[in-house]
């Protein structure tokens, strides 16, 4: 269980709002897969650095054993955001390349997570596994079109989506009811 379940209850809106934000990225990039890479390394950018804001916060307040794993996967999504947003237009071929690292890094982390985790550890191993077989994917063909790229993304998008949204309404419920569950967002988040 990360930090003081209570405190994280509090602020289980930031986890329904990166879903949200997860799901209408990847909504846009399967309605239009032609999107100019411009938009993609925005949005792309954007949700890395939210990411990045909410692994640092992980690792200063979470739990002892996996703040190491969130300052790094932080790290990762800080680094990997600004890539996005310094050059999102520039150059597609190294933005494959980031997007691909990023997913695999944060694969093995979530992963690593997830048996580190009590409860419900497939949702932990199911997207881990998810984002490094599209991570090796982008990887293992960096000169993939856009319209693929987009699509890849897109997937990953609307499954860590949905999981930020189910895990950011569980700890609504745990605020309000700290007794009646228990919420792992190592598994999720």
């Amino acid at each position: 269980m990360v930090g003081d379940v209570p405190e994280i209850g509090k602020n289980w809106w930031l986890f329904v709002v990166l879903g949200v934000v997860c799901v209408i990225t990847g909504v846009l990039a399967i309605v239009w897969p032609g999107l100019t890479l411009l938009t993609l390394g925005i949005f792309a950018g954007i949700y890395l650095l939210v990411t990045a804001i909410m692994e640092i916060i992980d690792a200063i307040i979470g739990e002892p054993g996996g703040r190491a794993l969130s300052a790094i996967l932080g790290i990762v999504s800080l680094i990997a955001g600004l890539i996005f947003l310094r050059r999102p237009g520039e150059s597609l071929l190294a933005i494959v390349i980031v997007a691909g690292i990023f997913l695999v890094a944060e694969g093995v982390i979530r992963v690593v997570r997830a048996f580190g985790s009590t409860g419900r550890r497939w949702w932990g191993v199911a997207a881990g596994v998810i984002d490094v077989a599209v991570g090796a994917i982008i990887l293992a063909w960096p000169d993939i079109g856009l319209v693929t790229l987009a699509v890849f993304f897109a997937i990953t998008m609307l499954v860590r989506g949905t999981l930020a949204i189910v895990l950011g309404f569980q700890l609504r419920k745990l605020a309000h009811h700290p007794e009646s569950a228990q919420v792992h967002t190592a598994s999720y988040a």
